[in-house]
């Protein structure tokens, strides 16, 4: 258990603090990264994977310039080479208790995502790590913003809204929502215990709305649509999508607020889905026509490619894809958090199919999108 002093909401400035960060070289990571940098004049500690300081700049450099943002402040950062699976970090106990004492707001981004794996093998990052944040945070009550997911919650009708508990027949399906939701737990009893903390739960999270920078590679929707090079054609569905850059925006906005007295939790997503007829539209717009058919259809096309010698791999993937992308999860609502939003000018940018568009020619770019192998006739 978290004993920790109940703090003001000053605490939770973090227009002039020393502000730790995990995460920074993943995707929603890097973004919080870079918004950290333009709009506020905090000092950025992130703690990476790395042997050595100059190989902690290193992955940063690499993270901000694989998704197009700008060459970091470095005078602003402080690299700290460490492990979220490990005792304090890695650090050795004075420069552990350091670092405790200089932060003064957490954003605690990093995870092992893996759609696939059990919970056990998730749980060193995203359980006991969340847990060593804690401990560090507890030292002088600074704030902890936790990253979570949608994931957290299962396969079921109905909606959740930022006051449902996953639980029950929302309870979660994946090794991953399991150990997301496992992390949960441990920062909502740190708030009991009177640690100022935030979970902010993100819906799936697409590419830069400005220049459509993504990270395909793990993503199920961007999966399925790589599907549609093979085989001509969508499911007739549709999905959302929630902007990198705005995600980012929304939990710096949220974190600039006193954390809240009653239940911390915000969801941030795209309240407008992403219709399929979007995405064949700008794919046909790109020389490969594609076709939306009722769902039944399209999966029997793409087994039926499937089978196919020298097919995508990724269709082997189908049944996954199909059940975590097109239905049997609840409706992701966000009525509190989006009136926060509003009232301080934050709108979540229209995914259009020009945005589509810009995500298409990324994945093009990176040859996420190669040519296709073969066509089905629908």
């Amino acid at each position: 258990m978290i004993k920790s002093p109940r703090v003001t909401a000053g605490n939770s400035d973090i227009t002039d603090a020393d502000v730790l960060l995990t995460g920074a070289t993943g995707f929603i990571g890097a973004f919080l990264l870079a918004e950290l940098l333009t709009s506020t004049p905090s000092r950025v500690h992130c703690v990476v994977r790395a042997a050595s300081r100059v190989a902690v700049i290193d992955r940063l450099r690499q993270a901000q310039a694989v998704y197009g943002l700008d060459e970091p402040d470095w005078d602003r950062i402080e690299a700290v080479p460490g492990d979220l699976t490990a005792r304090n970090l890695g650090l050795d106990q004075r420069r552990f208790a350091a670092l405790a004492q200089q932060v003064t707001t957490v954003f605690h981004a990093a995870a092992h995502v893996n759609l696939v794996l059990p919970a056990r093998m998730l749980d060193a990052v995203n359980v006991e790590g969340t847990r060593t944040i804690l401990r560090l945070a507890g030292n002088r009550g600074a704030t902890v913003h936790f990253l979570s997911t949608s994931e957290v919650f299962g396969h079921a009708d109905g909606s959740v809204d930022e006051d449902t508990v996953p639980q029950g027949r929302f309870a979660p399906t994946s090794g991953y929502g399991q150990s997301k939701r496992a992390g949960e737990l441990l920062v909502l009893q740190a708030h009991r215990d009177g640690l100022p903390v935030v979970v902010h739960r993100l819906d799936r999270i697409a590419g830069d709305s400005r220049t459509g920078a993504c990270q395909p590679r793990g993503d199920d929707f961007w999966l399925l649509v790589r599907t549609a090079l093979d085989s001509g054609v969508l499911p007739e569905a549709s999905v959302n999508v929630t902007p990198v850059d705005f995600a980012a925006r929304a939990v710096l906005a949220l974190a600039a607020t006193a954390p809240p007295a009653g239940w911390p939790i915000t969801h941030i997503h795209h309240p407008c889905p992403v219709p399929m007829t979007d995405i064949a539209a700008v794919l046909g717009s790109a020389g490969r026509p594609t076709k939306v058919l009722p769902v039944p259809e399209w999966s029997a096309a793409l087994e039926e490619l499937g089978d196919r010698p020298g097919s995508d791999p990724v269709m082997r993937l189908l049944p996954v894809i199909a059940s975590r992308v097109l239905g049997g999860n609840p409706q992701f609502l966000a009525p509190r958090t989006e009136a926060l939003l509003r009232g301080m000018g934050l709108q979540c940018p229209t995914v259009d199919t020009a945005t589509v568009d810009r995500y298409v020619a990324h994945l093009r770019s990176t040859g996420f999108l190669s040519a296709p192998t073969s066509t089905i006739s629908a």
